[in-house]
C-alpha cells in the first residue's frame, strides 16, 4: 500500500503539516498543490525520505515551480495543479480542470485555490482539492492498494 499525504494553500504555515505528516504513519509520499511553494520545500528538507511533488499557486511569485505535474505513484497517475489557471473559482462543473485531466490520462486530479474540501468523480478519475490546513484546517490522505485509489479528507483541528 502507498499512503499519500496532500496538502494545499498553506500560506506560509510549516508547522500543521509537519506535525501532520509526523502523526501519520508510513507516508510513501506528499503533494502539495500551491500557495506556498517554499511551505513545500521546507517540508522537502525536514523529511528528505519522503518524495514530496509541488506546483506553484497564484500567490507564488517568481516561483520556478511548474503550473502542472503529472507523478505516478503505485500504477496511478496523478495530476497536480493548483486550480487558477483552470478556473476552478469560477466553473461549478471544473470543466477545464476535468479537460486537462483527460488529457494527461488522470487517475487523481488535485487542486487547490479555493480552500474549499472536495472529492468527486467524473468517469474513472477522482477530482480531489485537500482544502486549506491554514485556513480550513482539512488536507486529504490518499492511500493506494491493488491497483484500488482511496481519498479521505481529514480535519487537522
Amino acid at each position: 500500500m502507498k499512503r499519500i499525504l496532500i496538502f494545499s494553500d498553506t500560506h506560509n504555515d510549516t508547522t500543521s503539516p509537519m506535525k501532520v505528516i509526523m502523526q501519520t504513519k508510513a507516508v510513501d509520499a506528499i503533494i502539495h498543490a500551491g500557495d506556498c511553494v517554499r511551505d513545500a520545500q521546507d517540508l522537502e528538507a525536514m523529511f528528505p525520505q519522503i518524495p514530496v511533488y509541488y506546483v506553484m499557486g497564484n500567490n507564488d511569485f517568481f516561483s520556478n515551480a511548474p503550473r502542472a505535474l503529472n507523478v505516478t505513484i503505485g500504477k496511478k497517475n496523478i495530476f497536480i495543479v493548483h486550480g487558477h489557471n483552470e478556473r476552478v473559482k469560477y466553473e461549478y462543473t471544473l470543466s477545464t480542470l476535468i479537460e486537462k485531466g483527460q488529457r494527461q490520462m488522470a487517475d487523481l486530479i488535485v487542486f487547490g485555490h479555493t480552500h474549499k474540501p472536495l472529492i468527486d468523480y467524473h468517469k474513472n478519475m477522482t477530482i480531489l482539492n485537500p482544502g486549506s490546513l491554514k485556513y480550513g484546517g482539512t488536507y486529504a490522505v490518499c492511500e493506494i492498494e491493488n491497483d484500488k485509489l482511496k481519498v479521505e479528507i481529514k480535519n487537522y483541528r
